[in-house]
């Protein structure tokens, strides 16, 4: 407890307080409490409101602020303030009674401090970050989950989703969303969501129960489903442009046709292509329109004697004899134009061997540029 004039020098402190200050009664006796005592930064606040509360008409009012001990440490206390009066009845000073709240405000502090680092960082992620309370509404969306539905923070936080999404409680989505705020068990899926506008865009969700409701977690996929499905065409492109050129190769290739056209329907076919055309016995590449080679089979490298490494890294034209480079442009054109050729060729090895090879050339394309494929059969002369 302090006793404080209203010419700020401390009047009177208990023992308590002598305690916590670090200082005898008679070294704070007579001394200005706010200039000594009370931490610089908070000093004028507090001593504005002693004299406000001098010169009004409130008997009793609380403050906070710091003090600073002898021995350098701050405390902060949470101050009862009650005005005193003389005979007369003239205010003459305030009597306050401190409650050390250091550790509280310590602890709040880093609190708030962890709280708002979990709202930068969720406010800064890049995936969607939503929260629906037991009643459907939004009560906290990020930046990132705003942008995925295609709409403004304000228009989300407070509305209910079926407010902002007409009909959206009658699908799968919300069915799921649904079993979650209900039971309590989480769940993931893939979702296409259709927009008012009747554009559709996927989704991967995670869906969490949480205090306040459910809380979700998206990921935009749509651009993952666009590549997978070009995969697909491209899949299925490369396996006509296949059985296409290997009807005309000897009975290892029938084989190879025979064993593609069972498989063509299913996925389990597509690993069996990889694993044929790796077995074959003519040499297979492709080739992008640089002439750089983008796929070899093992052929190819039994054939030539490079690796599959080797080969990623090589241009057509370490294959031919010098005299044959300058053609090679003409020759590629000639396949880009009409769309296939064949034709006999020197090839080297590596080592520089020479040996006759019968090529055939046919060109692909597709949606991340035009390839050409070369079937190559190794020509023995007697």
């Amino acid at each position: 407890m302090i006793a404080v004039g209203s010419d700020e020098l401390v009047a009177d402190i208990n023992a308590r307080a002598s305690d916590i200050l670090g200082c005898s009664k008679l070294e704070v006796e007579g001394k200005n409490w706010f200039d000594e005592f009370v931490v610089e930064k908070e000093r004028d606040a507090a001593k504005r409101l002693f004299h406000e509360m001098l010169n009004g008409s409130l008997r009793h009012v609380h403050s906070e602020y710091s003090l600073i001990t002898r021995r350098g440490e701050v405390r902060t206390f949470n101050f009862h303030n009650i005005l005193v009066s003389d005979d007369q009845g003239k205010t003459v000073g305030v009597l306050s009674s401190g409650d050390e709240v250091t550790e509280r405000r310590r602890k709040e502090k880093a609190s708030k401090e962890v709280e708002n680092q979990l709202q930068i960082s969720l406010d800064s992620m890049i995936e969607g970050c939503q929260i629906i309370d037991f009643d459907w509404r939004y009560v906290y969306v990020n930046a990132a989950a705003a942008k995925q539905g295609r709409k403004r923070k304000e228009e989300l936080i407070g509305y209910t989703m079926m407010q902002v999404y007409p009909n959206i409680d009658k699908t799968e989505m919300f069915s799921n969303l649904r079993n979650c705020m209900t039971n309590r068990v989480p769940h993931k899926m893939e979702n296409e969501f259709t927009f008012p506008d009747g554009s559709k865009a996927w989704f991967e969700l995670y869906m969490e129960p949480v205090p306040a409701g459910v809380l979700i977690l998206s990921v935009d996929i749509t651009k993952n489903k666009a590549i997978e499905a070009e995969l697909t065409g491209y899949r299925s492109r490369l396996e006509q442009v296949v059985a296409q050129r290997t009807a005309e190769c000897a009975k290892t290739n029938e084989e190879l046709t025979r064993k593609i056209q069972e498989a063509q329907k299913t996925e389990e076919g597509l690993k069996l292509r990889a694993t044929i055309l790796d077995n074959a016995n003519e040499a297979i590449f492709l080739i992008n329109t640089k002439c750089d080679f983008v796929y070899a089979n093992r052929a190819a490298t039994e054939v030539y004697g490079y690796g599959l490494d080797e080969f990623l890294n090589m241009n057509v034209r370490v294959l031919l004899p010098p005299k044959d480079e300058p053609a090679l442009d003409g020759l590629m054109r000639n396949v880009m134009e009409k769309g296939s050729a064949s034709l006999e060729m020197i090839h080297l090895q590596k080592g520089g061997a020479e040996m006759t090879v019968k090529v055939h050339f046919n060109l692909v394309k597709t949606v991340h540029g035009q390839f050409i494929v070369a079937v190559i059969r190794r020509l023995f002369r007697r």
